[in-house]
């Protein structure tokens, strides 16, 4: 059963599920540029379910550090999204998790979200836990860069991590989009 709900003024519809944000990752060549898409599908089985496929289009990926991330919004019949670096742990896991998502929740205060309108939030990033309206350079759990509702929106940051350095990231509006990215030399 699809629920909806208000998160900190973003809409969150929760469906199913899909884990500190520093870990060693697998050394080699990383690019110096990567992009990540959102990207979406739907399946409707009548009297039965509605799964919603929004999601990024891969569960990891490989940046060098010192490079560019670019956050790609391919559906923007799914309206905006985060990109919104967390602690593992703070990656929700359960329908429950999902609907009733902390870090969504102060992600969203700190974006600036009114969670009584639909509005965009008043600060387009978030830097170490910061409401910002420069973009973040990412390299640690508290970075975040909202991206428009509209088809081929985009936002490019700045990785700046260590090598060697993985960071989980989620979409706040979509609970279950999550992934990693993996920094490289």
């Amino acid at each position: 059963m699809m629920q909806r709900k208000l998160v900190a003024g973003i809409a969150v519809m929760g469906f199913v599920a899909g884990g500190s944000a520093i870990a060693v990752a697998a050394t080699g060549a990383a690019p110096k540029h990567t992009t990540i898409n959102a990207v979406t599908s739907t399946v409707v089985k009548i009297n039965r379910y509605f799964q919603d496929g929004t999601r990024w289009q891969n569960d990891v990926y490989r940046v060098r550090s010192g490079g560019t991330i670019t956050i790609v919004n391919l559906a923007a019949s799914d309206g905006p999204h985060t990109f919104s670096v967390v602690r593992r742990s703070d990656l929700p896991r359960t329908l429950n998790q999902i609907n009733n998502c902390k870090i969504c929740q102060t992600v969203g205060q700190e974006l600036g979200a009114n969670p009584q309108s639909q509005a965009p939030p008043k600060f387009l990033f978030v830097e170490n836990g910061k409401g910002s309206t420069t973009p973040p350079n990412v390299d640690r759990p508290g970075d975040s860069a909202f991206i428009a509702p509209t088809q081929h929106a985009k936002v490019t940051l700045t990785v700046t991590a260590k090598p060697g350095t993985t960071l989980y990231f989620m979409c706040v509006i979509h609970p279950w989009m999550q992934a990693k990215l993996v920094v490289g030399h």
